[in-house]
């Protein structure tokens, strides 16, 4: 049986010789590939990473958070177009407006106002980037935007003869464009290392650690680490700049603070901190992640008043602060300007949010709630559909609820609300319609994969002994694995399941 939640677990048996191997093989090839598909792929993907890496030159090459003078700003969507002085709050203005607007500097209400871009995306994130950044820029000189650039060499080439259609003939030419090396490579494949294939390292390892502990047996063990390495859709977005999976190592972090504590005893003062502090930061990435956050502090103030208030909250405090220190000094106020989709700081003249294509069309033409809770669980963007390896993670979630054990319980309690107000929330949220618009998987619930991954030995441990479950998690595995595959190209392109029902003619996106 195992032992109540308030007493530790006994320390756990050293590790198979079995299991050294397959996790340092798992590791190390998961980590090798996420680092050669870092290196090799293009800095700068689409409007979602470029609006973040605007704010990132912006703040090095220009000491402001407008992007307008950044070279790759018209590139992206994802910007507000707002005034760069603050107007007097009117009579009608809240108390919070009031309050941005008094302890705002006289500079930023004096003078005329200058419609300028900003990035739509939470400025806290491209400010830690700009200050990872700055002391190489500073010491190098080297302009962020800066292309070297290479003549090339003469060359055959093939032209059609005047005159004669089809025929072309080879002559030897020098091509206009020279090679051109951006010097942005440099600096933000090592941002992109530095926030998604190391965290990933660390990931595996503790989520190995994990398995060590609550693993029931070798297929579990063996199918869970697999898993984490390759059959989630976080893997297909480690090459590229993105709040989802900083958001991930965040909460996994966190949800291992709190399994420490918990179930093993533990009660030193840095883990309760690096707890609250992981949860926070979590949040701060992933807004409605705010949930998990109380969420946490809710279940260790219960038991641990004292250690949560000492240490959980001061640490928690600190990104929460950053958070909107950098919000207020960028756009002059402390609300999130994703509050303000669908107003003129989004529908300004020439935007694409005027007349939004493909699944952005479903903002402004939202498809039935029940359609849409459909494509986000089991269709074209399903959780399930996509990874059904987190079908086994619910059914685990609900063994351990269920389970006469204390162990993990309130890890997969976590993960059961969440999971369900989630989904609630995106399914009933009228300013997000599109499923996170052009993206492999619903990327708004990226958060949760650690959680699912870690209630997920107990439901594939039965696959030690029948079969028929075994070759189901095998099933699920494979799918998942191949939606991953699907998505190593780009992470943000359509899922393969939506390509492949508009090309079976069951589904149609505006173009």
């Amino acid at each position: 049986m195992h032992p109540p939640a308030h007493e530790p677990i006994e320390t756990p048996l050293v590790r198979s010789q079995t299991r050294q191997f397959v996790a340092l093989l798992v590791i190390c090839a998961a980590t090798a590939q996420a680092l050669g598909l870092t290196l090799n792929m293009k800095s700068q993907f689409g409007a979602n990473d470029i609006s973040r890496w605007c704010t990132v030159w912006s703040l090095l090459e220009r000491g402001t958070y407008a992007i307008d003078d950044c070279p790759w700003q018209g590139k992206t969507q994802d910007k507000v177009k707002k005034p760069d002085k603050l107007a007097p709050p009117g009579p009608e203005a809240g108390l919070l407006r009031k309050l941005e607007y008094g302890l705002a500097a006289r500079s930023w209400k004096d003078g005329e106002p200058v419609e300028r871009f900003y990035s739509s995306k939470p400025p806290l994130l491209p400010t830690l980037i700009a200050g990872l950044i700055y002391p190489v820029r500073k010491l190098s000189g080297v302009r962020l935007d800066r292309l070297a650039t290479e003549p090339r060499l003469p060359r055959l080439v093939e032209k059609p003869v005047e005159g004669k259609p089809g025929v072309v003939e080879k002559v030897v030419e020098v091509p206009a464009e020279p090679v051109q090396w951006p010097a942005w490579s440099f600096y933000f494949k090592s941002i992109i290392l530095l926030l998604n294939v190391v965290p990933m390292f660390v990931f595996l390892i503790m989520y190995a650690r994990l398995l060590d502990r609550y693993a029931a047996n070798d297929w579990a063990w063996f199918f869970c680490l697999v898993s984490a390495a390759w059959g989630t859709l976080l893997f297909s977005f480690v090459q590229t700049l993105n709040n989802h999976t900083v958001a991930a190592w965040a909460a996994f972090f966190a949800i291992y603070g709190l399994i420490r504590i918990w179930d093993e005893g533990v009660r030193s003062a840095w883990t309760f901190a690096a707890t609250g502090f992981w949860a926070a930061f979590c949040a701060c990435n992933e807004l409605p992640a705010a949930v998990f956050g109380l969420a946490l502090f809710a279940i260790l103030a219960a038991r641990f008043p004292r250690l949560t208030l000492l240490y959980f909250v001061p640490a928690a405090t600190v990104p929460c602060v950053a958070f909107f220190v950098t919000q207020f000094i960028a756009l002059g106020q402390f609300k999130p300007v994703y509050e303000e989709f669908g107003t003129k700081s989004y529908t300004y003249e020439g935007s694409y949010w005027n007349e939004p294509l493909e699944m952005d069309w479903f903002n402004v033409h939202p498809e039935p709630k029940s359609v849409y809770l459909f494509h986000m669980t089991f269709g074209h963007h399903g959780v399930f559909s996509l990874t059904p390896i987190f079908l086994f993670s619910i059914a685990g979630a609900v063994a351990i609820v269920f389970g006469r054990g204390a162990r993990l319980k309130p890890v997969a309690w976590l993960t059961l609300v969440l999971t369900a107000a989630m989904v609630a929330f995106y399914a009933w949220n009228p300013k997000a319609r599109n499923y996170g618009g052009s993206t492999q998987g619903l990327r708004w619930l990226f958060w949760l994969i650690p959680s699912w991954l870690v209630v997920l030995p107990p439901g594939v441990s039965g696959g030690q002994d029948r079969r028929w479950l075994r070759w189901l998690a095998l099933a699920a595995l494979f799918v998942s694995v191949l939606s991953v595959g699907y998505a190593l190209r780009t992470p943000w392109s359509h899922p393969w399941l939506v390509d492949a029902m508009e090309h079976l003619g069951l589904y149609r996106l505006k173009r």
